[in-house]
């Protein structure tokens, strides 16, 4: 009965990553049909390499402000991580979450580089930090596609204002969300492993919340600059241009997490949102592909490094979860 149990979920995750390989391969396919490879080709050859070179620098920028996030927030439940050991936590998550469902890995791979500290509190604290971003990045992503479709500036100013606002209250409420799902728990889950998970959600004292926030749109700030210096390698764009297609691009591929690694759904957004800017299927193609390479390829090739001291192959998510 156990080894049926056992086989019957090595089955789903198999199933599962197959499926999200499948979607990848369907996506990109749709996309590469679109575009006119010659002029991909020719977009390399006259690539300016200068503006590549920025958008790699700019990934110790986005790892840094991952690290010193992360960190912030061990703060809460360890005396005095050190950024070494922030930083390994973020790349071994990076590491684990780039090839399985849902960056499900990248909640283990953070706790399991973090001593001192329970784990469940660990994974709460991750999902934290992905609401956040979510948040950001969906606020980013709705003011940007109000820009891309509503005419009149009134509005469109109304419409980014609310959007502002609402999202200041849902970050610092965030919290409601540990309580309802509390609730929840209690009513019909009643698993001891969320309740743990939900403590972490909400350690942050409100200090600590804001400067995380800060962090968070620093975040995102830095991925746009990276995909404008991407796109002006190839074509030509302003900052705000750049701003809304990148944000817009991002939010698409956070509500369709479907493919591995993302990838076909953020080219495809990414050729379809910087269209309206008059930039070329190619150039769009480019630096989205190249954005993917430099943000999440190098950093998981390298995060592999820290796999070499977790012992990994007998751990589930559940079992880590149980772990003490």
């Amino acid at each position: 009965m156990i080894k049926l149990s056992v086989s019957k979920e090595i089955w789903k995750k198999s199933f599962s990553l197959a499926a999200r390989v499948i979607v990848s391969a369907i996506v990109l396919y749709f996309v590469v049909s679109l575009v006119q490879w010659e002029n991909v080709l020719l977009a390399y050859k006259a690539a300016d390499s200068r503006y590549i070179i920025i958008a790699v620098m700019l990934l110790s920028a986005n790892l840094g402000i991952r690290t010193f996030k992360w960190r912030s927030m061990l703060c809460s439940i360890k005396d005095a991580p050190t950024l070494s050991e922030a930083f390994g936590s973020v790349m071994l998550g990076i590491s684990l979450g780039s090839f399985t469902p849902g960056e499900i890995g990248d909640y283990a791979g953070r706790a399991l580089h973090i001593t001192d500290a329970k784990r469940s509190h660990l994974v709460g604290l991750t999902l934290l930090d992905k609401a956040q971003i979510f948040v950001i990045t969906s606020a980013s992503g709705l003011i940007s596609l109000a820009f891309l479709t509503i005419d009149n500036s009134l509005y469109t100013i109304s419409v980014t204002i609310i959007i502002i606002l609402l999202s200041i209250v849902i970050l610092m409420r965030l919290g409601l969300i540990a309580d309802f799902g509390h609730h929840l728990n209690a009513s019909f889950f009643q698993k001891h492993w969320l309740t743990k998970i939900l403590d972490g959600f909400t350690l942050l004292q409100p200090r600590q919340l804001l400067i995380t926030i800060l962090y968070t749109m620093i975040f995102h700030i830095v991925l746009v600059l990276q995909m404008y210096f991407l796109i002006n390698a190839f074509s030509g764009i302003t900052l705000s241009h750049a701003f809304i297609g990148t944000s817009a691009m991002m939010f698409v591929k956070s509500l369709l997490p479907i493919s591995l690694g993302d990838l076909g759904i953020r080219e495809a957004s990414s050729i379809f949102f910087f269209s309206s800017f008059g930039i070329s299927q190619a150039a769009a193609l480019n630096a989205s592909l190249l954005l993917f390479v430099i943000n999440v390829f190098i950093p998981s090739a390298a995060g592999a490094y820290f796999l070499k001291h977790q012992q990994l192959e007998n751990v589930s998510f559940f079992k880590f979860m149980k772990k003490k």
